[in-house]
């Protein structure tokens, strides 16, 4: 059986949305800021993530805009050591998931592939590659993905409190992680092809069965749905976060209440000096 994975991940291409800390103008995807501040989001807690997979055998497609300037687009894709990171440029008013399914085209030809969606601001478990493997190749072996296309959804995550260091239950049975197996095809549908809240009303699916959490939306003062849910947990299935970026954990603050200082100091941090770096061209620094 020939099966080949991918990760995709929409980094920065246009969309309608302004992150909740957005007070500028213009195209917000490009803004220097946002994007110094999503590389640390992305390096922080995304690439470890892939890093950590226990099976490694799939290749990450990040679709940037096209006006990305390639010393950034460089950078996020040297992010994850030891991982095979593809930049796919999109073109203003192109779609990312058509670049991502023809991409695909012209980097395989296997009879079969699996694409996973993946937010550049959130983390998967190291299990959760397996046992995509595990489900697909399960499901194509039955033939159930020989007429039509299969989608894998895993309801079991959790969530991660960057301000605070806590973390929470979180059951969504419609989460943003999930996998579409298709037969590969020059009209294949990919899994940006719906809402991920209605891919699993669109097509055949199953629901990955999993000990624990297998994908954690990391909660952070700059994106757009800035909410902590699901019941808190003391002992997380698996934690997220390079070392020395983990937040004390804190008692909530309540609503009232200003951000202290030490809660602000876990932001994803504005770094001049990667501004500036970003701006002149230059290489920008990862890690410290």
């Amino acid at each position: 059986m020939q099966l080949k994975k991918y990760i995709t991940i929409r980094y920065n291409t246009a969309a309608a949305f302004k992150p909740s800390q957005w007070n500028g103008k213009g195209r917000v995807n490009l803004d220097p800021v946002w994007l110094v501040e999503r590389l640390t989001l992305f390096d922080n807690y995304c690439a470890p993530s892939l890093e950590a997979q226990s099976l490694k055998d799939f290749v990450v497609l990040v679709a940037f805009d096209a006006e990305t300037h390639e010393n950034y687009v460089r950078t996020v894709c040297e992010c994850a050591k030891g991982i095979d990171i593809r930049p796919v440029l999109v073109e203003a008013g192109g779609s990312h998931g058509a670049s991502f399914n023809a991409f695909v085209q012209g980097d395989t030809d296997a009879e079969f592939v699996a694409l996973t969606r993946l937010d550049s601001d959130d983390a998967l478990a190291p299990s959760f590659m397996e046992r995509v493997d595990h489900s697909a190749r399960r499901e194509i072996e039955k033939g159930a993905v020989d007429e039509q296309p299969l989608y894998i959804a895993f309801p079991n995550g959790q969530n991660f409190d960057t301000a605070t260091g806590r973390y929470t239950r979180h059951d969504y049975a419609t989460s943003a992680f999930g996998t579409l197996v298709e037969k590969r095809s020059p009209t294949m549908n990919g899994v940006y092809s719906d809402h991920h809240q209605k891919m699993a009303t669109r097509y055949n699916t199953v629901f990955a069965t999993a000990y624990g959490a297998q994908w954690c939306i990391v909660v952070h003062d700059n994106n757009a749905a800035n909410v902590l849910r699901g019941k808190p947990i003391e002992t997380p299935s698996f934690t997220v976060g390079r070392p020395g970026s983990e937040a004390k954990r804190q008692a909530p603050v309540r609503k009232e209440q200003p951000p202290s200082p030490a809660r602000r100091s876990a932001k994803a941090s504005r770094t001049l000096g990667n501004l500036i770096r970003f701006l002149s061209g230059r290489p920008m620094f990862l890690r410290k």
